[in-house]
C-alpha cells in the first residue's frame, strides 16, 4: 500500500491592511454621512450619502454593510475626536483657556450631531479605551484649572461632566443653528464655577 504524501498546510498570513483607495473612501462616506444625518437625521438613505460622497451605494456597502455600521464607525470617530480636543486643551500653558477651549469644542460638537445624537447613543461601549482616556484628561485638565486659580477649590471633574451633559440638553433643546442657547449656558455656568 502506497502513502499518499502529505499534504503541507498554507503558511497563515496575516489579513491584508485595507487598501489606500478603501481608506481614503471611507473617510469620504464617513464625512459625507456627518453632513447629511446633521441635515437630515438618522433616517437619512444610504443613496443620499452615497450622493454627498460621490460615490456608488455598492461601495459604500461594500465597506459598511448598512447605516447600522456607518453610525458606528461614526461613533468611533466623534470619541477619538473629544479625545484629541481634550488633550490639546491639556496642552494649553493657560488651563482656564484650555478648559474653556474644550467646553466650547463640546458645545459645537453636539450642536453638529444635534440632529443625529439619539442614534449615537451607546453605541461606544462603556469600557471604552478612548472615553476611560478623555474621562482622565477631564480630571487633570479640571485639577489644572483648580491649581491655576481659574476654577474654585471644590470643583471637581464630575461637576465639569454634569456641566457637559447639561449642555447637551440644552442643544437638544434649541432651534437647529442657534448656538446662542448653549454659549449663553456655559458662560453662565463657568462664571458660577470660577474662582471668585
Amino acid at each position: 500500500m502506497t502513502s499518499q504524501p502529505r499534504r503541507q498546510p498554507k503558511p497563515q498570513t496575516a489579513p491584508r491592511a485595507p487598501r489606500r483607495d478603501a481608506l481614503r473612501n471611507d473617510a469620504i462616506v464617513i464625512n459625507a454621512a456627518r453632513a447629511v444625518f446633521a441635515e437630515q437625521g438618522p433616517q437619512a438613505s444610504m443613496e443620499s450619502i452615497a450622493a454627498r460622497a460621490g460615490l456608488g451605494v455598492g461601495t459604500i456597502y461594500r465597506r459598511f454593510p448598512g447605516k447600522d455600521a456607518l453610525l458606528d464607525a461614526i461613533a468611533r470617530l466623534l470619541t477619538e475626536e473629544i479625545d484629541q480636543a481634550a488633550t490639546a486643551a491639556l496642552e494649553d500653558p493657560d488651563p482656564g483657556v484650555g478648559l474653556e477651549r474644550f467646553l466650547e469644542f463640546v458645545g459645537a460638537f453636539n450642536a453638529e450631531k444635534h440632529r443625529y445624537a439619539a442614534a449615537l447613543t451607546d453605541r461606544v461601549a462603556d469600557d471604552d479605551t478612548v472615553s476611560a482616556r478623555t474621562a482622565d484628561r477631564v480630571q487633570q485638565l479640571t485639577r489644572k484649572a483648580v491649581d491655576a486659580g481659574y476654577l474654585a477649590q471644590d470643583v471637581t471633574a464630575d461637576d465639569i461632566k454634569a456641566l457637559i451633559v447639561a449642555m447637551r440638553g440644552v442643544v437638544a433643546a434649541s432651534p437647529d443653528g442657534d448656538d446662542a442657547p448653549w454659549r449663553r449656558f456655559l458662560r453662565i455656568h463657568l462664571a458660577g464655577l470660577r474662582a471668585d
